[in-house]
């Protein structure tokens, strides 16, 4: 942009510089053409001065202007120092009648100081050629020369312009011969400074030249370090450093931030110092759920009821948080920001689960799960899995919006508030915390900027003066000053629109994080946009995406959510592993320390005990009360007393007692401290590392338990075997399909229907397989199956395993597995017991122990802090053992299962004769039917295994981060009293009697959460394997036993008629509460399964890498867009235009090069 100027003053800043290059001219010149000095002028004045110089020849034309007013005379006293002057009177005739010439030869005399070589030429040469005006005199003034060069060319109108200038000239001389103004010094004509400016192009010619290279060599020197400068400037624009800093520091300080004490969290005032009176920052939980509930009124949202704005109600909430306040030390009455109140949040949203109410069962929807059962309508479904479908439908109605369900909504509206809050107040210390980084970003981007201003550039929007509205000249310091305020303005406006942007992106950012964990994430096509269900018409999204994410999402009736079923057994009471009981001398067998070392540090350990008193004592007896979980507060009459809901319908609901609620709460949430220093020796890792190992293994094995039921119905499911088959049956090779085509075409001519033998075959193999038909040869015991599959059937330890068994009674322990490892058997049973090992296997596996090097790489981290706690050294140290164990017990089953399973299906093809015989003179794919038809059955089953296993391996990976809660092990709902109302079944099996269970309530409340302790089996290395430590047989066997379903108990209350219903219409008493068990046994579930991965959400919104990246990618922040591409734009055209004159100057060196060469020569 041009600086701003006054109108008067609107001159070229450059001259004209023209060059000729026409065929006809015969002797070429360099011209600059300066602008006119009719008066004195301070800009024209200072560029004619700047070509005025000792080298360059000057022509002083001298027009009408008076030597006092005019600028002549300044120029002229310039060129004392050129050697080369030529000074010109135009406009001779009216100069020299008014007595001007002479007067103005000798101001110019002396201003030259004296020049003897100065002559005044005086020229005039009449008034242009322009048809009609009337003064024009034809032989006197100017002929047309356009005329001229139209009919006779270019030469032609140069002789006449010669010719022109003689005449003018001769008339001067006649004209004024009397008044003796010419001499030897005032000359009428210009042929004397043509021929001067030809002596003058000449003089020196080769020595000019070569002064020009060499200047120009200086320029292109000159220019060449400009356009590095400028290139360099281009990528330090494209790619700056101070952008990805700047982000980085605000990363860095946003996390800060969130990780901050109360004290951070507080606002102040800039200007005081002091500590606003404002709450906007920490809330209660109170105060969390009332603004939630305000944003819904304001937003208009659709749950925007009494009930959508609270978990269950606003009474039934505060209850609950009141009892976990009181007993559970839950911190709602603290005022909290940050992270701690988004842990909080999960807390008071598990509470919720634990407390959650079940609406009571209607007697319809009992009878109508009892007709499924009894007319076989439910298939091989059992009575335990009808009812957890019983328990599920309770909240599939409109009004309900299905189980857990309606509470995620309700955290996803907090989370998102509470979110919202801490990047907020993030954004706002940013500002004053990265003021540096934001300083030199905008020194960066600015400096084009503040070139621009301080040449003058109008701001936009401001409007220019008229030279009468001219402002006084500012002195430098106000011009400082004023350029200074422009800046601090322009960078306020800066840092505004770049704060607003990183509050953007971070909200983009919390809002895809919390989207994609709780709803899920949806599917797109090629083109990145979102697919549309074609029914439904709302995006579709990717099954099992989020937690929110139902089974059949995309369709108009979706089911309940992905993860709650099949429904884990495990609830019936995982053993607690928090503290364990070990020998410690066994412990130190093999180990680097050695007895010798530890028992020295045991002696001093007993000195300084000694040494403090019995305080001490006293102190580590509260500690070791404390880890068993005894209850802090005393048992009280309202903890017998159970939460109810009430629904518009008048549904009943029923409810565990609030004892019971509040230790299942404790449970899932009390975390674990590890008794001891990162320093401890490697056998008291051991024992930590086992903890954490077996409960991992204890939910692997529950998952696998609720799976593997499903997995064998899929195998023998006639339908779904069929369509795989048919499917793979339509991808034949093209010749066969045109065959079958026009053998169907036949058929349909002919009227006959005609089945396929293929598929026949199928119905008869899934018959067999499904059934208990087996040949006498393939009937195996479970030692006879690993001999006959080989040694890569063995599990992982196999001589521990074995070991394992033989400890087992049998007579007590009747699982599928162990009540018939020893029974020969063939077909899906020997599949259902190979199943159930591998759950007692997954339970049993037992543990390398802990070498000293791999206990101290576990001390480095690579989180924040470079060295690792406790809790992640023990992780790592469990993450790397079941990691293992799960790969080789897993290629162990596949091995096993695919023994059973070629055997089976081989015997099914050959055994039943309609089935060979069907398949004789069938080909597929150029092979037999048989063989083709018992390839497909072996794809098929890969498919649905390698499909479980990838479950199970999801369920693997949604432990981490790990909770170490998950050592408190779980409620036994399936033998502990859940509410005061106790039912219970009779003998006979065929009827209940009602009674109260206050006592054995209180006793569990006053029981220590872990009195139950496990022992510890230590095995020595022997040479050949490595020492391992494991659980105990009882352990292991307990564990096994809580993994199994109460099958026979289940059926019995299933089948009770309807005694005691809770209102009219309802089912019986004793089946609500089977299913209460079971519906609390989906929420501790849920807890479970939810908990980690909030965890790991709550990482992701706050762990600077996912910041920084957030804040990178975000289109909010989007630097060339909004920063500094118009800057890059500006300097790609200057480093353009300074290679284009670069290279310009360049090509004229080479050619005056060339030229002195071809000269020389």
């Amino acid at each position: 942009m041009p600086p701003m100027i006054r109108p008067d003053d609107a001159f070229d800043e450059t001259p004209v510089y023209v060059q000729l290059f026409h065929k006809d001219i015969d002797c070429p010149m360099r011209l600059v053409d300066v602008p006119g000095l009719s008066r004195g002028n301070r800009l024209t004045t200072k560029i004619a001065l700047s070509f005025i110089k000792p080298d360059n020849a000057v022509i002083l034309v001298v027009g009408k202007d008076h030597p006092n007013n005019g600028g002549f005379p300044h120029l002229a006293a310039a060129m004392r120092e050129c050697s080369r002057t030529i000074v010109v009177q135009n406009f001779a005739n009216t100069k020299i009648q008014d007595n001007q010439v002479t007067e103005n030869y000798n101001v110019i005399y002396e201003k030259m100081s004296g020049r003897t070589d100065l002559v005044l030429y005086c020229i005039d040469y009449g008034l242009p050629y322009e048809p009609g005006l009337p003064l024009w005199q034809e032989g006197y003034d100017q002929q047309d020369w356009h005329k001229i060069n139209k009919e006779q060319g270019l030469q032609a109108v140069r002789r006449s312009m010669v010719q022109h200038t003689e005449m003018r000239a001769k008339q001067l001389q006649e004209r004024f011969k009397d008044s003796k103004v010419f001499s030897n010094v005032i000359v009428p004509g210009i042929d004397l400074v043509r021929k001067k400016l030809n002596e003058f192009q000449f003089h020196d010619i080769d020595g000019h030249i070569g002064r020009l290279q060499e200047e120009l060599k200086r320029q292109i020197a000159k220019r060449q370090s400009e356009l590095e400068r400028a290139q360099a400037r281009v990528k330090q624009l494209q790619f700056p450093p101070e952008w990805d800093n700047m982000l980085a520091s605000f990363a860095a300080t946003v996390r800060k931030y969130l990780d901050a004490t109360h004290n951070a969290t507080e606002m102040y005032d800039p200007t005081t110092g002091a500590i606003k009176d404002d709450d906007s920052v920490l809330w209660t939980s109170e105060d969390e759920a009332r603004r939630v509930a305000k944003g819904a009124l304001d937003s208009n949202d659709k749950h925007s009821d009494d009930d959508g704005l609270a978990w269950f109600t606003g009474e039934v909430d505060r209850k609950v948080v009141g009892l976990l306040t009181e007993y559970c030390g839950f911190e709602s009455d603290m005022r909290l920001a940050c992270i701690r109140s988004w842990q909080r949040l999960v807390d008071e949203f598990t509470g919720m689960l634990a407390f959650a109410p079940m609406p009571c069962v209607p007697a319809s929807l009992h009878d109508m799960a009892k007709m499924r059962v009894g007319t076989g309508q439910s298939g091989q479904l059992n009575f335990t899995e009808e009812t957890v479908k019983v328990v599920v439908s309770l909240g599939e109605d409109a009004k309900h919006r299905g189980l857990v369900r309606p509470l995620l909504e309700q955290l996803e509206r907090r989370m998102r508030l509470l979110v919202e809050r801490d990047f907020r107040s993030a954004v706002a210390c940013l500002e004053a915390r990265c003021g540096d980084e934001l300083d030199r970003f905008f020194d960066l981007v600015g400096q084009e900027e503040f070139e621009d201003m301080s040449d003058g550039e109008p701001e936009p929007g401001v409007k220019q003066l008229t030279p009468s509205q001219s402002l006084p000249a500012l002195t430098p310091r106000e011009k400082k000053a004023n350029r200074s305020s422009k800046r601090d303005a322009r960078k306020g406006e800066m840092t505004k629109l770049i704060l607003a942007g990183v509050l953007k992106a971070l909200l983009n950012h919390a809002d895809d994080v919390i989207s994609s964990t709780l709803q899920g994430s949806i599917e797109f096509d090629d083109h990145n946009e979102p697919i549309i269900d074609p029914v439904t018409q709302r995006p579709r999204m990717r099954e099992r995406s989020g937690i929110m994410v139902r089974v059949d999402e995309n369709t108009t009736s979706p089911g309940p959510l992905h993860w709650m079923l099949p429904f884990k057994f495990n609830n019936s009471g995982q053993v607690s592993l928090r503290k364990l009981l070990f020998n410690e001398r066994k412990l130190l067998k093999g180990s680097n320390q050695g007895l010798g070392w530890h028992a020295k540090v045991k002696r001093q350990q007993q000195g300084f005990f000694k040494s403090v008193g019995l305080g001490l004592s006293t102190c580590c007896e509260k500690q070791a009360d404390d880890d068993a979980g005894r209850p802090e507060i005393p048992w009280s009459r309202k903890l017998i007393d159970e939460i109810g809901l009430h629904f518009e319908d008048g549904t009943p609901t029923i409810n565990c007692s609030n004892a019971v609620n509040l230790r299942i709460f404790r449970l899932c949430t009390e975390d674990y401290e590890v008794p001891m220093s990162p320093n401890a020796p490697p056998h008291l890792y051991d024992v930590e590392v086992l903890k954490l190992l077996k409960a991992l293994q204890f939910e692997m094995a529950a998952a696998w338990a609720s799976m593997w039921r499903g997995m064998l119905q899929e195998l023998t499911d006639k339908d779904k075997v069929r369509e795989f088959v048919a499917e793979r049956m339509v991808n034949e090779p093209v010749a066969d399909y045109a065959i079958k085509l026009d053998w169907a075409a036949e058929r349909q001519q002919s009227g006959r229907i005609e089945r396929d033998a293929t598929l026949e075959a199928v119905d008869a193999v899934c018959g067999w397989l499904s059934g208990s038909r087996a040949l006498p040869n393939d009937m195996l015991t479970t030692e006879e199956e690993i001999k006959k599959a080989g040694e890569e059937a063995r599990w992982p330890d196999h001589q521990g395993y074995v070991e394992v068994l033989s400890h087992v009674d049998t007579k007590q322990v009747k699982t599928a597995f162990m009540a018939n490892k020893n029974t020969k058997l063939a077909g899906q049973p020997s599949w259902l017991r190979l199943c159930d090992e591998f759950v007692f296997v997954i339970l049993q596996l037992n543990m390398k122990r802990v070498s000293n090097e791999e206990l101290s790489m576990a001390k480095a981290s690579a989180g924040m802090m470079s060295a690792a706690g406790q809790q992640e050294m023990i992780a790592k140290l469990a993450l790397h053992r079941m990691s293992q164990l799960n790969m080789h017990s897993q290629k162990v089953f596949m091995k096993r299962f695919n023994f059973l399973w070629g055997r089976d299906v081989s015997t099914a093809l050959t055994a039943m004769e309609g089935v060979a015989q069907s398949l004789r003179n069938v080909t597929k794919n150029g092979m037999n039917g048989g063989d083709w038809l018992e390839e497909q059955l072996h794809l098929y089953k890969d498919k649905v295994i390698q499909g479980t296993l990838r479950a199970l391996q999801d369920k693997f990976d949604g432990l981490f981060p790990v909770d170490f809660a998950i050592l408190n092990g779980r409620f036994p709902l399936n033998s502990q009293k859940l509410r005061r109302q106790h039912f219970e079944l009779q003998n006979d099996g065929r009827s209940v009697q009602q009674r109260d269970a206050y006592t054995e309530i209180k006793d569990m409340w006053m029981t220590a959460r872990y009195k139950q302790m496990q022992n510890v089996v230590v095995s020595p290395a022997d040479g050949k394997s490595p020492g391992t430590i494991q659980l105990s047989v009882d352990g292991t066997i307990n564990a096994y036993e809580n993994l199994q379903e109460q099958r026979e108990r289940v059926e019995q209350i299933f089948n009770l008629p309807c005694l005691h219903p809770p209102a009219a219409d309802y089912a019986g008493g004793a089946f609500q509460e089977l299913c209460l068990k079971f519906f609390k046994g989906i929420h501790v579930d849920a807890i479970h399964f939810c908990r980690p991965r909030l965890k790991a959400m709550m990482a992701r919104l706050y762990q600077e890498e996912h910041l920084r990246r957030a804040l990178q990618e975000s289109p909010a922040l989007d630097y060339l867009k909004d920063f500094g591409g118009h800057i890059l734009e500006k300097q790609k055209l200057r480093m353009e235009s300074l290679r284009c004159k670069l290279s310009s100057m360049q090509q004229t060196l080479r050619e005056t090069d060339r030229t002195r060469a071809n000269a020389e020569y």
